[in-house]
C-alpha cells in the first residue's frame, strides 16, 4: 500500500525542518531511493522536497512510495525520535500549531518547542527537546502530535451546523 499524498508531503517538510536528515524510500516495485547529503545518496533532501512540490496533484499521479526507513531516528506513534529530540509534522500554520501546543497540557515548561512553518506544503514541523527523562519527552511529543492532528482535522472539517433542520 502506498503512502498517502499527505504523508509524502509531511516527509518532504521534514526534509526542510531536520538538519542532516537521511532516509530510504521504497517505491512500488521494490526500487529504493536513498535520500541524504552523502555522495552515495540517490538525491539530497532538498531535491526530494522539490520533487514532491513539483508532483502533479491529479489522482493518477499519486506518489508510489510504499515505505520509509529513517537513519538515526526511531519512530514512536508517528513521532521521529533521537536522543533528547522529537520531531513531527502538524497539518496547520505555524501560529495555529504553536497555539495548539501551548494549550496542550502535556507540553510543559521543561519541554522546549520550536515550530517551523512550511508555507509551500501548508504544514509545520515541530521539534521538541527536553533535558532529562526520555519517556517524559515521548509522552509530551505524542500528546502534542495528537493534539495538533485533532485540531488540524477539526479545522479541515469546517464549521458544523449547530441546529437541526426543520422536519
Amino acid at each position: 500500500m502506498t503512502l498517502s499524498r499527505e504523508t509524502v508531503h509531511g516527509l518532504a517538510a521534514l526534509c526542510g525542518g531536520i538538519p542532516d536528515l537521511a532516509f530510504t524510500v521504497t517505491m512500488t516495485g521494490g526500487a529504493q531511493l536513498r535520500i541524504a547529503e552523502r555522495p552515495d545518496a540517490s538525491m539530497c533532501p532538498h531535491l526530494f522536497r522539490q520533487a514532491v512540490l513539483a508532483w502533479p496533484d491529479a489522482e493518477c499521479f499519486a506518489p508510489a512510495i510504499e515505505a520509509v526507513a529513517f537513519d538515526d531516528f526511531s519512530q514512536v506513534a508517528g513521532v521521529l525520535a533521537c536522543p533528547g529530540l522529537r520531531w513531527f509534522v502538524a497539518p496547520m500554520s505555524g501560529a495555529d500549531t504553536a497555539a495548539c501546543l501551548e494549550a496542550c497540557g502535556a507540553i510543559g515548561d521543561l519541554t522546549d518547542a520550536v515550530v517551523r512553518e512550511d508555507l509551500d506544503l501548508g504544514v509545520s514541523v515541530v521539534r521538541l527537546a527536553r533535558h532529562g527523562a526520555e519517556p517524559a519527552l515521548d509522552d509530551a511529543a505524542v500528546a502534542g502530535y495528537a493534539a495538533c492532528l485533532a485540531e488540524g482535522l477539526t479545522r479541515a472539517a469546517g464549521p458544523r451546523a449547530t441546529t437541526l433542520p426543520p422536519r
